[in-house]
C-alpha cells in the first residue's frame, strides 16, 4: 500500500504530460486528398467594359499529368495538360468565389506561379489588387506579377512549346531575362518594395504575343504608384539596367563602319557597378551616376585586327553606347513623371533630411533634375582567342615558324 502510494503522484504528472503533448502535437485535420483540388498556376486579372474584374485561372488537368517519360503528352493522348477557364464579378475576391462554386472540387492557390495583369485593368490602378494579394495567406509573395497589352486570356491559353504548361513556361521566359537584368524578375515582394519605397515606381515584366501566337518578353511596365503609365523596350530596358546598377551578361552590339549586311561588334558586359551622387545646389538637384563595368569582347567586325589602338576605341565606343542608353531612358522616364530609377529612393538613403523637404513636391521635381551619366568600360580577356598563334598566321599571311621567330 505504501509502494502504490508513492507512485500515485508520479503516475498523475506523467499522465499530465501526455495530455499536454497531445494537445501541441501538430494535425492534419484539415487535410486534403490531391485530388480533391484544382491547383492553381497562374491568374489573369482584367477590367471588363462595365467596369467589374475579370479573372481568368489556369488549372492543372487532372486527367492530362504531363510527365518528362512521354516528352509532355499525357496517357490520355488528346487532353490538354492545363484547363483555362473565367469568372467575373465585382471584385477579385468575388470572381475566385465563383470558381469554388461552380468548378469541382476546392481551389487550390498556394502553387500559382504568376498574376498578369491586363493593361487596362493595370492603366485603371492595382491597388485593390495588391491588398487582395499581400492579405491573402494562400498566396506565396515569389509569384511573378506581370503585365500584358492582349487579352489575358490569350496569352494564358497560348502554347509555349516545348514547355507543356503555359504558367511555367512563361516564368521560364521572365527568369532567363533576369540573369541580365536583374529587375525584370518582377515577383510580388520586390513590386512591393518598390510601391512602397520613396520613389513609388514599381516596375513589372511586359508579356505580349508574337506573329505567331506564342508568348514573348515585350519589355516592362513602369509604374506611378499604382497606376501603369507607360512602358519601356526590351532596348530601353538595358537603359533602365545602367541606371539601376543591376547588370550583368548584358551584350552591346555595335555596326561596322560603312557595312550594312548586319555585321558588328558583340561585347559583353560581364558586370557593372553604378554610383549615385546626388548634389542639392542653390535648391536645384543634381544627380552624377558613374558606371564602371568590366567586358570582353565576343566578335569583331570582319577584317579588323585587335590591337591597342583598336582595343582603346572599343572601350570608348562601349562607354558611349551604355551612356546613350541612360540617357534615352532617362529622358523617357523625366517625361512620364515616373521615378521608376529610383532617384527618391538613393535620396533618402543617402540625405534623410534633405529628402523630408523634397518629398512634398517629389513627383514636379523629378522631371527638372540635371543628371549627368558618365561610363567607363574595362575591356577584359581580351587575348584569350583573339590573338592566338592560328589567328595570327591567318591574318599575316606567315607561317608559324616564321611568326615564332
Amino acid at each position: 500500500m505504501m509502494r502504490e502510494a508513492r507512485w500515485a503522484p508520479r503516475r498523475a504528472v506523467v499522465i499530465v504530460k501526455v495530455v499536454l503533448s497531445a494537445f501541441l502535437l501538430p494535425g492534419c485535420y484539415d487535410i486534403r486528398e490531391v485530388d480533391d483540388m484544382n491547383l492553381v498556376l497562374a491568374l489573369g486579372i482584367d477590367e471588363t467594359r462595365d467596369h467589374h474584374v475579370s479573372v481568368t485561372a489556369e488549372f492543372v488537368n487532372p486527367a492530362s499529368t504531363p510527365s518528362s517519360s512521354d516528352g509532355g503528352s499525357s496517357s490520355s493522348g488528346s487532353r490538354q495538360p492545363v484547363i483555362v477557364r473565367q469568372e467575373t464579378g465585382i471584385s477579385i475576391e468575388d470572381a475566385i468565389g465563383k470558381f469554388e462554386r461552380e468548378i469541382p472540387h476546392s481551389v487550390y492557390l498556394a502553387q500559382n506561379m504568376l498574376v498578369l495583369f491586363g493593361e487596362t485593368y493595370a492603366r485603371n490602378g492595382i491597388d485593390r489588387a495588391l491588398d487582395y494579394f499581400e492579405r491573402d495567406r494562400a498566396f506565396r509573395r515569389n509569384q511573378l506579377f506581370l503585365v500584358t497589352p492582349d487579352s489575358v486570356t490569350d496569352v494564358l491559353s497560348a502554347s509555349v512549346d516545348p514547355e507543356p504548361l503555359n504558367a511555367l513556361g512563361i516564368r521560364e521566359l521572365v527568369e532567363q531575362s533576369s540573369t541580365e537584368l536583374r529587375f525584370v524578375q518582377s515577383e510580388q515582394q520586390h513590386v512591393m518594395e518598390e510601391y512602397l519605397s520613396p520613389s513609388q515606381a514599381p516596375v513589372m515584366a511586359l508579356i505580349g504575343l508574337n506573329q505567331s501566337g506564342h508568348p514573348v518578353l515585350q519589355g516592362v511596365a513602369i509604374f506611378r504608384a499604382d497606376h501603369m503609365v507607360d512602358t519601356l523596350s526590351v532596348d530601353e530596358m538595358q537603359g533602365l539596367g545602367w541606371l539601376l546598377g543591376r547588370t550583368r551578361q548584358v551584350a552591346l552590339r555595335m555596326p561596322c563602319t560603312g557595312a550594312g549586311d548586319g555585321t558588328g561588334t558583340t561585347i559583353r558586359i560581364l558586370g557593372s557597378k553604378t554610383r549615385f551622387y546626388a548634389r542639392p545646389d542653390r535648391g536645384n538637384l543634381s544627380v552624377h551616376l558613374h558606371v564602371d563595368a568590366r567586358a570582353e569582347i565576343e566578335q569583331l567586325c570582319p577584317h579588323e585586327k585587335l590591337d591597342d589602338v583598336k582595343l582603346k576605341q572599343l572601350n570608348i565606343m562601349a562607354s558611349s553606347e551604355i551612356e546613350r542608353s541612360m540617357r534615352n531612358a532617362l529622358l523617357k522616364l523625366q517625361e512620364d513623371d515616373v521615378d521608376v530609377c529610383q532617384f527618391g529612393k538613393r535620396i533618402f538613403l543617402q540625405s534623410p533630411d534633405y529628402w523630408r523637404k523634397v518629398s512634398p513636391t517629389w513627383l514636379s521635381s523629378f522631371p527638372k533634375i540635371s543628371v549627368e551619366c558618365r561610363a567607363n568600360v574595362q575591356i577584359v580577356r581580351a587575348n584569350l582567342s583573339l590573338n592566338t598563334p592560328e589567328s595570327t598566321v591567318s591574318r599575316s599571311g606567315k607561317t608559324t615558324a616564321e611568326v615564332a621567330q
